[in-house]
């Protein structure tokens, strides 16, 4: 079983999609799927609590 997304991940994988612009790049860097990566920086299908603190974290950056 996979272990759960991170919070520190989610904003990781922005920061290095806002680099790379590729979801199967930001994944082979971060040990993640591709298709992993496009659910959280899409953010559809993730949970609401998901949704919720990643706005938490990048508001108080």
């Amino acid at each position: 079983m996979a272990k759960r997304v991170t919070p520190k991940e989610i904003v990781e994988m922005h920061r290095l999609y806002a680099e790379y612009g590729n979801y199967a790049e930001v994944g082979r860097k971060i040990g993640r799927s591709g298709s992993t990566v496009a659910k959280f920086i899409k953010m559809n299908g993730t949970p609401n609590i998901v949704k919720h603190t990643f706005q938490e974290v990048v508001r108080s950056k």
